[in-house]
């Protein structure tokens, strides 16, 4: 089978490539220079060049707080690339996979929120994806599969991890938000979801996220809790809850971002790794023990 990736070079489609190697996948992921996710042309050419049997979209603007002063950039790549690849995708008659994420959804939910469940993003990038689902849906006709996930980290790229690691070695405390609750999805354990999902014909739209839910600050504090001796053996550090309010940023998050895995489980036979263990092997990829 053969698979044409987009944003092969970033969190998860790093991870992606790391692991096609051992299964039976022909894989084709164009770098940077090669491909512009927002230039229609470019992405048609290339996928009239390779004809792939599924095109899975990992290519996102992804840093929330920029998006809310750079919307145009967010929405070329968010919602324009990811139609140019559905037309792609249906001009080569190739499935198509496109990575969403939890932030298409708003506040006022307490309870893991399911696929079908009302969209109201609070902020341009949550905007930008749900401009690109529709689109993606107008395009393929409901053909396409959305894999929405959430709090992504991994050893590939900047994350709320690598953060946390950083300011144990800084400091003697660091301040985190109590108040915000999601469910920390390891970029490893998703890659091999996605590729699971490429040799399924599912369709529509799947929540994929590791399985529990928690805090930010209870995360930062599990992180510290695996790590900090081997960060600074000499130096304790001291990690303190704080409300959201403390901490003003450019673009709201939902207080509640968790979501409902159970089509997900259905479709693939067992349940989401864990959060703790997800973040135990990211640990392990950064050479911690853990």
């Amino acid at each position: 089978m053969k698979i044409l990736l987009f944003g092969g070079t970033g969190q998860l489609g790093s991870e992606v490539r790391a692991r096609v190697n051992d299964l039976n996948f022909e894989l084709f992921c164009p770098v940077l220079s090669e491909l512009d996710i927002t230039d229609r042309e470019e992405v048609l050419l290339l996928s009239r060049k390779v004809k792939p049997d599924v095109i899975v979209n990992c290519a996102a603007y992804t840093a929330v707080d920029d998006a809310e002063n750079n919307r145009e950039e967010a929405f070329k790549i968010n919602c324009d690339g990811a139609g140019f690849g559905a037309q792609a995708a249906k001009e080569v008659s190739a499935r198509y996979i496109l990575v969403s994420t939890d932030y298409v959804f708003g506040d006022g939910h307490s309870s893991p929120i399911k696929e079908d469940a009302e969209t109201s993003p609070l902020n341009v990038y949550g905007e930008s994806k749900l401009a690109g689902e529709k689109l993606v849906n107008t395009i393929l006709g409901g053909e396409g599969l959305i894999v929405r996930t959430s709090s992504l980290h991994g050893q590939f790229g900047a994350n709320f991890v690598h953060t946390m690691i950083e300011l144990f070695k800084a400091g003697k405390e660091v301040n985190v938000v109590a108040d915000q609750i999601m469910s920390p999805t390891y970029a490893g354990w998703l890659a091999d979801v996605l590729l699971d999902l490429v040799r399924t014909g599912e369709k529509g739209i799947l929540h994929a996220c590791c399985r529990g839910e928690i805090s930010w600050y209870d995360f930062a504090s599990e992180i510290y809790k695996c790590i900090g001796a081997q960060v600074d053996p000499d130096r304790k550090v001291r990690i303190e809850p704080v409300p959201s309010s403390d901490f003003p940023r450019p673009a709201r998050r939902p207080a509640y971002s968790v979501l409902d895995t159970s089509r997900l489980v259905a479709v693939l036979g067992r349940e989401p790794l864990s959060w703790q263990e997800g973040l135990r092997a990211h640990l392990r990829d950064l050479k911690f023990e853990c």
